[in-house]
């Protein structure tokens, strides 16, 4: 492939840039937005650039494929997926200087929702033409990298429960009432944490690190979040009773001030959480496997290309 010709940050790509475009036909709107993607590849042709679509097959074959287009030099790849399908590609893109785009086709698509991208293909294609390509960090879990955040307990367990289960599809709405079934019965557990070397006791019903600030699409459990800081955000939401839990979630549905009153919020370099029984996670919205786990952050791990215009508070340079 074509060699490298990303332009420094806060520039546009120049014509002629090498990419690939790794589709999941079993994310999100597939069969609606499988019609789009040979007109996303020829508008991406005509523009010069030398473009291909590969499609994955089989679970871990979006990261193979992201593996191999990084052997082949190439200057991005750009997923045509959800926040599983990026988490995957992440893998192999983490340190290279191959870029991620993006083609939103996701249940969720929170990525795309966090940079401001558009969610139909045409226009998120302007924006990988026309876009800015930045250095992000990345969080790591267990040599496990994420873009966005890791869940540990009631999200984890909502995650578990609505994987591969019809209810996925209706995305943000499917969790919520998943999340809503499961909320108010799911146990609270105590929690050592060690915060940048420093040992903290909790008993909690949530704990959220992010790299990034949204969490399903809507709410924003590390809202102070930035992801080219080189920190991590730690959201702990302690125990609480029933009454207490739903009021919880209002505050963060409606982005209140005072719900500081019931989370603990921490940012760090690396963070290490022990329980006493295996507590479920989620990565980037997928399963994650159980505590224990240690979390550290990777800074300007990742290339990525986002709009012109992205939201202010996401990043902490220019």
């Amino acid at each position: 492939m074509k060699e490298d010709t990303l332009e420094k940050q806060g520039v546009g790509l120049q014509p002629r840039t090498s990419a690939v475009i790794i589709a999941n036909p079993t994310s999100g709107s597939f069969p609606y937005h499988s019609r789009h993607l040979d007109e996303a590849l020829a508008y991406l042709r005509s523009r010069g650039w030398q473009a291909e679509l590969w499609y994955t097959k089989a679970p871990e074959d979006a990261r193979r494929l992201a593996r191999r287009a990084v052997l082949e030099r190439a200057d991005m790849v750009i997923a045509s997926g959800g926040d599983g399908t990026i988490n995957e590609i992440i893998q192999e893109l983490a340190g290279t200087e191959t870029a991620l785009g993006v083609l939103p086709n996701g249940t969720v698509n929170v990525w795309a929702r966090e940079i401001g991208l558009p969610l139909d293909d045409l226009s998120a294609c302007d924006v990988l033409l026309h876009g800015k390509t930045r250095r992000i960090d990345l969080g790591c879990i267990n040599d496990r990298y994420f873009l966005l955040m890791a869940g540990i307990g009631f999200d984890g367990e909502v995650t578990r429960a609505i994987e591969r289960r019809p209810v996925k599809r209706l995305g943000v709405v499917g969790y919520l009432l998943v999340g809503a079934l499961l909320g108010l019965g799911y146990p609270n557990f105590s929690a050592t944490l060690r915060i940048d070397g420093k040992e903290m006791k909790t008993t909690a019903f949530q704990i959220v690190v992010g790299n990034t600030q949204l969490w399903g699409g809507a709410l924003q459990f590390t809202w102070q979040a930035k992801c080219d800081d080189g920190l991590l955000d730690v959201c702990v939401v302690r125990k609480s009773s029933i009454i207490g839990r739903l009021a919880t979630a209002l505050d963060f549905l409606l982005r209140r001030e005072h719900r500081r009153q019931r989370i603990s919020y921490h940012t760090c370099t690396s963070i290490e959480i022990q329980t006493r029984q295996p507590i479920p996670i989620q990565i980037d919205g997928e399963i994650g496997g159980f505590t224990p786990a240690t979390f550290t952050i990777a800074p300007g791990a990742l290339k990525v290309i986002v709009p012109q215009t992205t939201p202010e508070e996401l990043f902490s340079q220019e």
